[in-house]
C-alpha cells in the first residue's frame, strides 16, 4: 500500500523533467528560427533571437535545480540535436541551400555556453546562497561566450567595429532581460537533487 504512491510520485518527477526538456528543445528552435529576423538597435541590426536566449539557461537552471546535472546535459544534448535537425529539415523543405558555418557556431557556442552554464549554477547552486549579482554576472558570462562564438562564425572570422557594436547591444539587452529572471530563481534544495548528492556521499 505505500509502495504505489512512491512510484506515483516518481513517474510523475520523470514527466516533468521531459516537459521541461521539450521546453528547452522548443525554445531553442524558436531562437533559430527568430535569428533569422532582425530589426533595427540604435545604428546596429540585430536578431530577434536576442530576446530568447536568456530564457535558454533560464530553463536549463530549472532543470539542473529541480531533476539534477544528468538530465539537465540530457536536456541541453536533445535541444541541440533537435535544432540541428530542425534546421536540416528546413533547408530540405524550403528548398534553400543550409549554411553550415553560421550553424555550426550557433550548435557550439550554444553546447559550450550551456557547459559553463551548468558547471557554474550546479556549483552556486550547492555551495552559496545564490546572490543575484552573482546570478547575474553568470548569465551574462555565459551569453557573451555563445554570442561571440555564433557571430564569429557568422562573420567568417572577421572583426570588424560593427562587430563590437552589435555584441555590446546584445549583451546589454540580454542582460536586462536577464534581471527580471533572476527574480524568480529562489535557492531551494530540491528533494530529488538532494536524495542524489547524499546517495553519492554515501
Amino acid at each position: 500500500m505505500e509502495k504505489k504512491p512512491l512510484k506515483k510520485r516518481k513517474n510523475e518527477e520523470e514527466v516533468g523533467s521531459w516537459v521541461y526538456i521539450l521546453l528547452l528543445s522548443s525554445t531553442t528552435i524558436l531562437a533559430w528560427v527568430l535569428n533569422k529576423f532582425d530589426f533595427e538597435f540604435g545604428k546596429v541590426t540585430l536578431t530577434l533571437a536576442v530576446f530568447v536566449y536568456p530564457f535558454l539557461y533560464f530553463i536549463a537552471n530549472i532543470i539542473t535545480k529541480k531533476y539534477g546535472v544528468k538530465e539537465s546535459i540530457n536536456a541541453i544534448t536533445y535541444s541541440a540535436g533537435l535544432m540541428l535537425l530542425f534546421a536540416m529539415v528546413a533547408g530540405i523543405l524550403t528548398e534553400q541551400e543550409i549554411d553550415y558555418i553560421p550553424l555550426t557556431g550557433e550548435l557550439f557556442g550554444y553546447m559550450m555556453s550551456q557547459a559553463v552554464n551548468l558547471s557554474i549554477y550546479f556549483y552556486l547552486y550547492m555551495n552559496t546562497l545564490m546572490g543575484k549579482f552573482v546570478l547575474l554576472a553568470n548569465y551574462v558570462f555565459v551569453m557573451m561566450i555563445n554570442n561571440f562564438i555564433a557571430m564569429l562564425f557568422a562573420s567568417r572570422m572577421v572583426l570588424l567595429r560593427s562587430f563590437w557594436k552589435s555584441f555590446l547591444a546584445i549583451i546589454l539587452i540580454q542582460a536586462a532581460i536577464s534581471i527580471i529572471l533572476i527574480l524568480f530563481d529562489n535557492k531551494k534544495i530540491e528533494p530529488k537533487v538532494y536524495r542524489k548528492l547524499t546517495k553519492n556521499e554515501k
